[in-house]
């Protein structure tokens, strides 16, 4: 694996760091870039990893879960063992009731640092609801429609009240790395392109979608321990419909698309400006979708 956020990790070394759902995708790709820098870090998690030694711990587990976090004189807690938008979508009030209790764990764990700095992943799909015609920024008043959106913009709130030293990110459709467990659009495409040699497009691929790299993810979450806390949108530059995307990823494989008219397409969400995370860490990398899925595509050629 290469090396990508060597020059974000100069003030680490002697910083406690906790990541829960650390044998998760986004965990999982942060563990693996601190365990090639050196960082020591305390990994939480219910799946056991062969790589990488993490407590074995449900965050819903009271008892464990606040007697580990409160034995730590944590500074950064990197909070990625949340459920996904399909889970939401198959089961709402079980995962909303697991989420909000392993919240609730973390707060009283973290009652006694309270400099201590929560990151948490939040969704665009706070922004359910609202037309594809509009740029929607932070400030923007949320009516989430979508199960998932209704539980994340609840749990932002939440952590804002009860944890003020906070980032929350409004996390785009993430991309990249070896470590995805649940299926996204790009995962998807690359999959069915490899296995089948053609990929199929429900109806006329007129779903708009934004993405974002998960190397851009890392380092924006190694960037926010230092900017003011709060709310960001994090979401490439770009906002293309799925069947440009998967034109991209045709050509690259030599294969055809192919359209299923008579299936339904997926929700499209309203494009979140970026500028606030841009500005406060005056960094905004390569956040071109083309590009990276480029890179991307480029990275994964030796597993084909």
């Amino acid at each position: 694996m290469k090396n990508y956020i060597k020059r974000y990790i100069s003030n680490f070394s002697d910083k406690n760091i906790i990541i829960s759902g650390a044998n998760g995708y986004i965990g999982k790709e942060l563990v693996s870039q601190l365990t090639l820098n050196k960082i020591k870090y305390t990994g939480i998690d219910k799946r056991e990893n062969e790589k990488h030694h993490h407590a074995i711990l449900n965050l819903q587990d009271s008892t464990k879960s606040i007697e580990l976090i409160s034995n730590v004189d944590c500074d950064y807690f990197i909070h990625a063992g949340t459920h996904s938008a399909m889970a939401y979508s198959d089961n709402f009030l079980e995962c909303f009731y697991q989420d909000l209790s392993s919240l609730r764990n973390i707060f009283i764990g973290l009652k006694k640092s309270t400099n201590c700095r929560l990151i948490y992943f939040s969704s665009s799909y706070v922004y359910s609801g609202i037309s594809r015609e509009v740029k929607v920024d932070e400030s923007f008043p949320l009516t989430p429609t979508h199960n998932f959106g209704l539980a994340k913009s609840f749990f932002e709130q939440i952590i804002l009240r009860n944890h003020p030293n906070c980032i929350i990110f409004r996390l785009s459709s993430v991309f990249g790395g070896v470590n995805s467990i649940h299926p996204n659009a790009i995962t998807n495409m690359i999959h069915e392109a490899k296995e089948n040699n053609f990929l199929t497009l429900w109806g006329q691929g007129e779903r708009q979608m934004q993405y974002i790299f998960i190397e851009d993810v890392v380092k924006y979450i190694l960037l926010s321990f230092y900017i003011d806390s709060g709310t960001y949108n994090l979401g490439a530059h770009d906002y293309k419909n799925i069947h440009e995307t998967s034109k991209q990823i045709a050509q690259y494989f030599g294969i055809k698309v192919e359209k299923l008219s008579h299936k339904k397409e997926g929700v499209t969400l309203p494009f979140m400006q970026n500028n606030k995370i841009i500005s406060a860490t005056s960094s905004d990398f390569s956040l071109d979708i083309t590009a990276n899925l480029n890179k991307y595509l480029l990275e994964l050629e030796d597993s084909f």
